[in-house]
């Protein structure tokens, strides 16, 4: 298998397969296939190509070219870093998802990416999204010294948050507190979040 992020990391394969299932959990939870947009899917799109989605689309700034066949996949080198929105009609997707991807962007584009990612999903879409811990900085920065994790992907991280700071700005992009779910998973270092539109 090829690596899901770049760099080198012990644990970013494991770390990788466990995001994917978390995220997985709660798609099957709210029975969604149909068309599935992930924002970062990786230089590899581990997760897309274990998604059953009748169509599947990728972004990253970085995509390793690979052969895939007949699973309705479609990958798009895109710098979400560079641009300010996402260039798809609204009401297209009945899934999005970030799997540790908003820590490597500007804070300051959080609410427009939630925004955008609110028009692009169709009523009862939803948005999962998993990233970093605030708190847990120290101990990926720990773990990327020996190699547990990439130091390449720590390195780019620009913002860590509270679960909280996450719920107000996707309350502020339009998403109702009452469908909001969230929690922390791999020992309270990330943190996931499920909000339906």
């Amino acid at each position: 298998m090829l690596r899901a992020t770049r760099g080198f990391g012990i644990l970013e394969n494991f770390l990788s397969i466990q995001r994917m299932k978390l995220a997985q959990k709660f798609i099957k939870k709210y029975n969604k296939n149909g068309k599935i947009l992930d924002i970062g899917c990786g230089a590899y799109p581990l997760f897309l190509i274990n998604s059953d989605f009748q169509e599947k689309v990728g972004i990253d700034q970085i995509i390793t070219p690979i052969k895939i066949k007949n699973l309705n996949l479609s990958l798009n080198n895109y710098d979400l870093t560079e641009k300010n929105a996402l260039s798809f009609q609204k009401n297209t997707f009945e899934t999005i998802t970030m799997l540790a991807f908003i820590e490597h962007i500007d804070p300051k584009k959080v609410d427009s990416l939630f925004k955008n990612c609110y028009n692009l999903l169709k009523k009862g879409g939803i948005l999962f999204l998993t990233t970093p811990a605030k708190w847990s900085h120290l101990p990926l920065k720990i773990m990327s010294k020996f190699r547990l994790v990439s130091p390449d992907e720590i390195k780019e991280h620009k913002y860590a948050y509270y679960l909280q700071e996450l719920v107000n700005k996707l309350k502020k992009s339009g998403f109702k507190q009452e469908n909001i779910e969230k929690g922390y998973f791999e020992f309270f270092l990330n943190l996931w979040i499920c909000a339906k539109k």
